[in-house]
């Protein structure tokens, strides 16, 4: 059974990896294109981070969904401080992002955006989160204003973002992502 979280306005340390990089990608042109840069169209401009200090008080229906919860927080918390190592282990090897471009991102290819700086993360604004277990498999679909500058562009995206985990040696790995404007 799912839960949902719902608290407009409350900031958080984390949300979901796939609705940050799929709401902030490239199109398919080479790095540093004009066709490779973000359309700003579908977001809002922000005069200051959004804070990431408050957490939701929920009460999740059973501890897999709690995890799946709390490693879609750890990878936000991971891609404010810019720590793509430790980012690198909560993915799962194949991981995938499908962007709101359409775009198809792999794990390595959007580490390396990060690292380089094309894509620097402020903060993140969860608006709600579901989490539906299936066994060794789950499913989070979150809504977040993600504030990021992308290509020199700052700005916050409301981003809708379906994740499916899976479970690896006991923790939930982000295997693929898909992200959507709401």
């Amino acid at each position: 059974m799912p839960f949902l979280i719902r608290k407009p306005g409350s900031a958080l340390v984390a949300v979901s990896l796939a609705a940050v990089i799929a709401g902030c990608s490239p199109a398919t042109a080479p790095p540093g294109t004009e066709a490779n840069q973000p359309n700003l169209s579908q977001a809002t401009t922000s005069e200051s981070p959004i804070p990431m200090n408050e957490t939701l008080n929920i009460t999740p229906t059973n501890s897999d969904e709690t995890a799946v919860l709390e490693a879609t927080r750890e990878r936000s918390r991971l891609l404010v401080e810019q720590q793509t190592d430790e980012l690198d282990e909560l993915l799962a090897p194949d991981f995938v992002a499908v962007h709101i471009s359409g775009y198809e991102q792999t794990k390595a290819e959007w580490l390396d955006q990060i690292r380089s700086g094309q894509m620097r993360y402020h903060g993140f604004e969860e608006v709600t989160a579901t989490v539906t277990i299936d066994g060794d498999s789950a499913v989070a679909v979150t809504r977040n204003l993600v504030d990021a500058t992308i290509y020199g562009s700052r700005a916050t995206w409301p981003l809708e973002s379906t994740t499916t985990y899976v479970r690896d040696g006991g923790t939930w790995k982000a295997q693929h992502s898909r992200a959507t404007t709401y």
